[in-house]
């Protein structure tokens, strides 16, 4: 089933379900979040995997990946993340390759430091739908406090050059978009932010919430969230950077 028969706007799947559901759910979903490695090459300190300790780490097999997948025929969108680094693993362009010959809307966040132009072409050809870049700073500094490591120029410079290279070969997709995670201490850069993905080519830009728990752990803190929290001076950011 192709996705245009099951999702009116796949970016938006959560508007279609039913008001009227039940607590039970009747129906295979159509959305699955598969995380395809629990490894990373960062620090983050908005990560619990800076701060605990997870299972071992490991890449989702091949035969694993086919066995969730097939058990749902009508599966129209898939994530292909969750706290690894997608990019890290090898059989991930076959991956993609084998849900888009379904018709399924795919898309992963990276952090993008393993863009590299040898990878480019690869990428494009599997047909991904969507390529989310997590940045979370605007400049070199901040991005070191936020992300544990010093990619921030390598980063800027190969997404820039993956979305020249797209335009010069005319490739609609994968549609790149950066993400900055609503930190109070990087929100006053969101205009910033804005203004660095056009200078990179990069049209889309998301303020995405802070996850955190009760007990929280580096930057993954309330006092550290915007929700249901935000002052004068961050809520004129937000407005600076929309505008």
């Amino acid at each position: 089933m192709s996705i245009s028969a099951t999702l009116k706007d796949p970016r938006r799947y959560f508007e279609g379900i039913g008001a009227q559901r039940s607590a039970r759910s009747e129906v295979l979903p159509i959305c699955l979040y598969l995380e395809v490695t629990n490894r990373c090459n960062l620090l983050c300190e908005t990560c619990p995997r800076t701060f605990e300790t997870l299972e071992p780490p490991a890449d989702m097999s091949w035969e694993l990946f086919t066995r969730i997948v097939d058990q749902v025929p009508n599966v129209a969108r898939v994530v292909l993340h969750g706290v690894g680094e997608p990019m890290l693993v090898k059989s991930l362009p076959r991956m993609i390759r084998y849900l888009k010959r379904r018709g399924i809307y795919v898309l992963f966040n990276t952090n993008g430091t393993l863009m590299q132009p040898k990878r480019f072409q690869e990428l494009i050809d599997t047909g991904l739908d969507e390529l989310r870049v997590s940045l979370d700073a605007a400049d070199r500094a901040s991005y070191l406090r936020v992300r544990g490591k010093d990619f921030f120029d390598r980063i800027v410079r190969d997404v820039g050059q993956f979305v020249a290279y797209q335009r010069r070969i005319e490739a609609v997709v994968p549609k790149v978009s950066l993400w900055l995670t609503g930190l109070k201490e990087t929100i006053e850069q969101l205009p910033a932010f804005v203004r660095l993905a056009a200078e990179m080519g990069v049209h889309e830009v998301h303020l995405q919430r802070l996850v955190f728990d009760e007990v929280g752990y580096g930057l993954a803190r309330a006092d550290h969230s915007l929700f249901e929290n935000t002052q004068a001076e961050e809520r004129a950011a937000i407005e600076a950077a929309r505008a």
